[in-house]
């Protein structure tokens, strides 16, 4: 079964897929927000099952050095590091046969066939639960582009 847990931007979502993560067990990952003196400074990768975390997505105007820039969407540049260790997550959750997995948040990137769009069609090829975090914005997208049916929406609000 795939839940869709949907909302609006800054409603939630990540904290929904963590609260049913702590509820349900499984493993998978969130995208957390990483902030610096009060001010968003980007996003950081963290594994549910053990928080193991690494930078996802930083401001462009402010990258670290190093930094191994994969894309940008907006004024985000994304890190290749941080989509392979997603990726290695997901490898080592279908192996094991973990169930559920989460993928926090399939969007534009996605859409466009980037970023977790290579595992979230991985996962979506075997038998078992599939926690996604969507905005509600590119709800109707995600559902057509990867072809969901027998899914259940879990909305933040």
């Amino acid at each position: 079964m795939i839940y869709i847990i949907t909302g609006e931007i800054n409603q939630g979502k990540t904290e929904k897929a963590l609260a049913l993560y702590r509820c349900r067990g499984g493993d998978g990952f969130i995208s957390r927000k990483a902030f610096k003196n009060n001010i968003l400074r980007g996003y950081d990768i963290v594994r549910l099952s053990t928080g193991e975390s690494i930078p996802l997505a930083c401001r462009s105007d402010s990258t670290p050095s190093p930094w191994d820039e994969i894309d940008t969407v907006g004024s985000f540049s994304f890190s290749e590091r941080a989509f392979a260790f997603a990726e290695s997550i997901i490898d080592e959750i279908i192996e094991s046969d973990i169930n559920p997995a989460y993928i926090d948040e399939i969007g534009p990137l996605e859409l466009a066939g980037r970023g977790f769009c290579k595992i979230l069609k991985r996962l979506l090829s075997t038998e078992r639960d599939i926690y996604i975090t969507v905005r509600k914005s590119c709800l109707g997208d995600v559902i057509e582009a990867f072809e969901l049916e027998g899914y259940e929406i879990i909305p933040t609000a």
